[in-house]
C-alpha cells in the first residue's frame, strides 16, 4: 500500500472511533432517559431485557472503539516503513489512548445499571 492509502485507512477509523462514541452517548443518553423516566415501573422482566440489550450494545460500540485503535497502530506502523511518523501519527499509533477511553467508556456502562438499579429500589429515609 503507499504512504497515501494507509493515511487514508487511520483517517477513517479514527471517523469511525468518534461514531462509536458518539453511537455509545446515544445508547447510554437513551438508557439512562428509560431508567429515570420508566424505571420504577417496569417489571424485573422489562428491566432484565432493556438492560441486556443495553448492555450488548453499549459493548459492542466499545468492542468497535478497540479494534479501530488496533487497526490504526497497524496502519501506522506500515506507514513508519514508507516515511518517518510525524508526533502527531505518533501519538495515534500508541494504543494507551484507546484503552483509556474504552476504560471510562465501560465504567459509563457500569455507572448507568447502578443509575438504573438506584432508581428501582425503594426509598428507605
Amino acid at each position: 500500500m503507499t504512504e497515501y492509502e494507509l493515511l487514508d485507512l487511520t483517517t477513517s477509523t479514527i471517523a469511525s472511533m468518534y461514531d462509536s462514541v458518539a453511537l455509545y452517548m446515544t445508547i447510554v443518553s437513551g438508557y439512562l432517559l428509560v431508567a429515570y423516566l420508566a424505571g420504577s415501573n417496569l417489571t424485573r422482566v422489562q428491566t432484565t431485557i432493556i438492560s441486556t440489550l443495553f448492555v450488548f450494545g453499549a459493548g459492542l460500540q466499545i468492542w468497535g472503539l478497540i479494534s479501530y485503535q488496533i487497526a490504526n497502530e497497524e496502519y501506522l506502523a506500515a506507514k513508519a516503513m514508507i516515511s518517518p511518523l510525524t508526533p502527531y501519527q505518533q501519538t495515534l499509533a500508541s494504543q494507551d489512548a484507546g484503552f483509556i477511553i474504552s476504560s471510562i467508556l465501560g465504567a459509563g456502562v457500569f455507572a448507568s445499571l447502578y443509575f438504573m438499579w438506584s432508581v428501582r429500589r425503594p426509598n428507605i429515609d
